[in-house]
């Protein structure tokens, strides 16, 4: 899941907060990477062992959950919902035991018939164990305008919201 970005406050963004060059070459965030960028390709079971620990720390603003099995499921149920997804990591920074990745995520998916190609901007938390797999993963990024302003009703009351709120 990720939070809508209008095309050019998307540009406005990349075109002071661009990709950090050699990004991807960072060893421990390279599972992660394969994971969200190839999930409607790839075997989510495989790849979710390989990148997260047994127990951990997972909150994406939509959910939090402690175990791997519970995020599979997650993941599984998401990937179900998609049409199409890119993840695009623009930067990381390391601090002690903390990873931080900056990304951009591109998802296409339907409801009630109508496509929706949603583009987002947000930034994961990552801290891993002994053996490289993450324990700790929080994510930050507007779940309002991913996610909940594409419900029936529910979305429409947001929008509404939003734009009384634009005023100002």
């Amino acid at each position: 899941a990720c939070s809508h970005v209008e095309q050019n406050a998307l540009q406005d963004y990349l075109a002071l907060a661009p990709a950090e060059p050699d990004v991807n070459k960072n060893k421990r965030i390279q599972p992660l990477i394969k994971l969200y960028n190839q999930m409607k390709q790839i075997s989510l079971a495989d790849q979710i062992a390989e990148t997260y620990a047994e127990k951990l720390f997972f909150n994406d603003t939509i959910v939090t959950l402690h175990k791997r099995q519970d995020l599979l499921k997650y993941l599984q149920h998401t990937q179900q919902q998609l049409d199409s997804m890119s993840f695009e990591v623009l930067g990381v920074q390391e601090k002690g035991d903390d990873v931080f990745v900056r990304w951009t995520m591109h998802t296409r998916f339907t409801v009630m018939g109508q496509s929706r190609t949603i583009q987002s901007i947000g930034m994961s938390h990552l801290r891993f164990n002994s053996e490289g797999k993450i324990i700790l993963h929080q994510d930050y990024w507007d779940s309002m305008q991913g996610f909940y302003q594409h419900l029936p009703i529910i979305g429409g009351v947001l929008q509404w919201i939003k734009n009384g709120l634009q005023d100002y």
